[in-house]
């Protein structure tokens, strides 16, 4: 909360470069204790790339970091999906509130194999989401799109016509 770092910095994970640094191994994730991350009033923030390598995190929720434009950067990740490490396996809920900057969360869809929750407040410039019509838990705990503006909703483009049938009937006002 409240911390005025621009930047995580973890070396490079670039498998092209070779050049990765001691803690990361481009081929298996790092952080596994950690489920939970909130980050609050983080106003120089501009990615959260790192947060690939927490392979059991359950929770993330992001609120007021005005500058944060991806949470997984693709230049900084380096093409991470080559390396292996699919981000996110484990997450059950992702929250994201008042992130004016945030134009990228993924650049393409993601399994999310366990996510219940998505909640995306007062993110203007967030049009795309990583998900396609596989995306998600199915059936009768779905995974369920929460959102604050009308307006979004409808700017919202969605990977394909299956994955638009599938998720606005999901989408909920909150």
């Amino acid at each position: 909360m409240n911390c005025t770092i621009s930047e995580i910095k973890m070396g490079s994970i670039c498998i092209k470069s070779k050049t990765v640094s001691p803690l990361h191994n481009p081929t298996e994730p790092c952080f596994l204790s950690l489920t939970k991350v909130t980050i609050r009033h983080c106003h120089s923030l501009r990615e959260l790339t790192l947060l690939m390598f927490a392979s059991n995190l359950k929770e993330l929720e992001v609120r007021n970091a005005d500058q944060l434009e991806d949470i997984i950067n693709e230049k900084k990740a380096c093409e991470g999906g080559e390396s292996g490490i699919v981000p996110f396996p484990k997450l059950v809920s992702l929250k994201l509130r008042n992130l004016r900057e945030l134009t990228n969360i993924y650049w393409s869809p993601l399994r999310f194999p366990c996510l219940k929750k998505f909640e995306v407040i007062e993110c203007p410039y967030l049009k795309k989401l990583p998900l396609d019509s596989q995306s998600g838990i199915h059936g009768e705990n779905e995974l369920v799109v929460g959102y604050r503006e009308e307006s979004w909703i409808v700017r919202v483009e969605w990977e394909d016509e299956a994955t638009k049938t599938r998720f606005l009937s999901s989408c909920k006002y909150v």
